[in-house]
């Protein structure tokens, strides 16, 4: 099962870490804080979007497409991309 930690400090790199007694084998490791801001973002997009629809501020369409209540409008432009 794979799992990710994310450690602040006192961090050492080996072939194993130990987790509540458990030696586990590490796969991979990254010094990059692009997976906890990743998630940062996505929780605040989470949380920014129930309050805004349960305000009936905004709608979600049958395909998951955010929408404003009002005028209708999807909440994002439909952009074509070309090739």
């Amino acid at each position: 099962m794979a799992t990710t930690i994310q450690v602040v400090e006192n961090l050492r790199v080996g072939k194993n870490v130990t987790i509540d007694g458990q030696r586990c084998e590490v796969e991979r490791t990254s010094f990059s804080q692009a997976i906890s801001q990743k998630m940062a973002f996505e929780e605040l997009n989470k949380v920014m979007a129930d309050e805004l629809l349960e305000r009936k501020i905004i709608g979600r369409d049958k395909t998951g497409v955010f929408y404003w209540v009002e005028s209708g409008e999807p909440l994002a432009p439909e952009v074509e991309y070309q090739n």
